[in-house]
């Protein structure tokens, strides 16, 4: 697997200059006006995920639950970092990757009633303002302050939530990292319902590691991975903004992963 995007790119320039040359000569010479044709070519791959940064799993540390929860700890109490403030950052590095994903078709928030959903209704946000038609169904109407927050935004824009979903790509924010069992419920109805619609999960695919956890076509993982991923890919990793002082007063040192930009592909 390739694992630097120049490598990725040099192949990508040197297909379409091959496809350019063959075009040239079935035409008899006449030029297919190039700037034109190279534009057609690498745009896909250009607004896809293969020029993403990269960084191999084995140079990340990997979190454990208790461990997560202890930065989300600090970043409240210690950094001043709020709820909210994490929820844009997610929902818009997610907005970012389903464009690249599922570039096409209405896009079906299902959002839980926690933080993790509380990302995802800002992401429908996000996605709504990039042009994409928008459905948000709702796995609880208990909703946590920061999440209501942000489906408060959603229906002064006119996004109410709807009963059933019914929409092309669905984007998993049901239950993030910290859940210890089975989906149950509405939530797992959901979950059936998202695997059959390209899934797109935020953080941790809802219900990994238990029968009916939803099956993403890919997933965004934020801050540092999660110990529970290591089997999942795709898999991306977003910067939701905690500071390295934050890592390091944890005895974890993180290094510049986000030092070529906010979103980037973990490969093996």
């Amino acid at each position: 697997m390739e694992t630097d995007p120049r490598d990725t790119l040099a192949r990508l320039l040197q297909k379409t200059a091959d496809a350019h040359h063959e075009a040239f000569i079935s035409t008899g010479g006449e030029d297919p006006q190039w700037p034109r044709w190279y534009a057609e070519h690498l745009l896909p791959a250009l607004a896809g995920t293969a020029l993403l940064p990269v960084r191999r799993a084995r140079d990340l540390p990997w979190l454990s639950v208790e461990r997560m929860a202890e930065a989300d700890r600090l970043a409240i109490e210690e950094f001043d970092i709020g709820l909210p403030q994490m929820m844009e950052h997610a929902g818009g590095l997610l907005a970012d990757l389903v464009m690249r994903v599922a570039p096409a078709g209405t896009v079906t928030v299902l959002a839980g009633g926690g933080n993790n959903g509380g990302g995802g209704l800002a992401a429908a946000r996000h996605l709504a303002n990039r042009g994409r038609d928008v459905q948000v169904v709702l796995a609880s109407d208990r909703l946590g302050q920061a999440a209501a927050h942000h489906l408060g935004t959603l229906r002064a824009m006119g996004i109410e939530p709807a009963l059933e979903p019914s929409g092309d790509v669905a984007l998993d924010a049901l239950v993030g990292y910290g859940l210890d069992g089975p989906l149950r419920g509405r939530a797992a109805e959901l979950a059936g319902w998202a695997s059959a619609h390209h899934a797109v999960s935020l953080d941790f695919p809802s219900g990994h590691g238990y029968p009916g956890a939803v099956t993403p076509v890919a997933t965004l993982t934020l801050a540092l991975p999660k110990a529970g991923l290591r089997d999942v890919r795709p898999l991306y990793l977003g910067d939701l903004g905690l500071p390295r002082s934050l890592w390091l007063r944890m005895g974890v040192d993180p290094g510049a992963v986000f030092a070529d930009g906010p979103l980037v592909r973990i490969v093996d």
